[in-house]
């Protein structure tokens, strides 16, 4: 199955290294290569802006989903394709997922590695069966390896479960792993595609 829509998880900040930008900057410009819609969290700042400005510059097309509460606090993105404001965060993350046929993780942090983790958790549990691949610009996800290779060392963690994930090491090359793989039938249940 195509790629047509890739959900991406990234920072709010604008205080962000400079190389988190220009890569950022270059996953757009794949995505707009490619056609594949952004579906992501509605802001207009951070990494999150960076990637929406740069789409939408770009002629493509952009999907903002965003809690009611945070309009204001994260700046809402006004020049989306599509803006859907949701109740709740969990709401935010489910309608996300819906409109997904992949996952990106980009740098972050707590709430990228919250969306991170339960969409990763979800992968395990059965409930989809998307691609998830993690920029690891400038060793950022090192860490977050680190742990999970702790946790099967320690036998928290299954070892098949590191294999739900793709690491790549920058965000321009999200796209290219995608594009290699063939997404299996989505599993029935909880994030049935609207």
């Amino acid at each position: 199955m195509m790629i047509r829509r890739l959900c991406v998880f990234s920072s709010s900040s604008n205080h962000v290294p400079g190389r988190f930008r220009r890569d950022t900057l270059a996953l757009a410009d794949r995505m707009i290569e490619e056609d594949i819609a952004l579906v992501y969290g509605g802001g207009s700042v951070g990494l999150m802006g960076v990637l929406a400005n740069r789409i939408l510059e770009g002629g493509g097309k952009a999907v903002g989903v965003i809690p009611r509460f945070l309009c204001t606090r994260e700046l809402a993105h006004e020049g989306l394709t599509r803006m859907i404001v949701t109740d709740s965060m969990h709401e935010r993350k489910m309608e996300m997922s819906r409109r997904a046929d992949a996952f990106a993780v980009l740098p972050g942090g707590f709430g990228t590695m919250d969306e991170f983790f339960e969409i990763l958790t979800w992968k395990q549990l059965g409930l989809h069966a998307s691609p998830i691949v993690v920029a690891n610009t400038l060793g950022w996800f090192d860490p977050i390896l680190s742990f999970c290779r702790h946790a099967v060392k320690v036998r928290t963690v299954a070892p098949r479960n590191l294999d739900l994930f793709e690491v790549v090491p920058s965000a321009a090359q999200v796209v290219d792993a995608l594009l290699r793989r063939r997404r299996p039938a989505p599993s029935p249940g909880l994030l049935t595609r609207t």
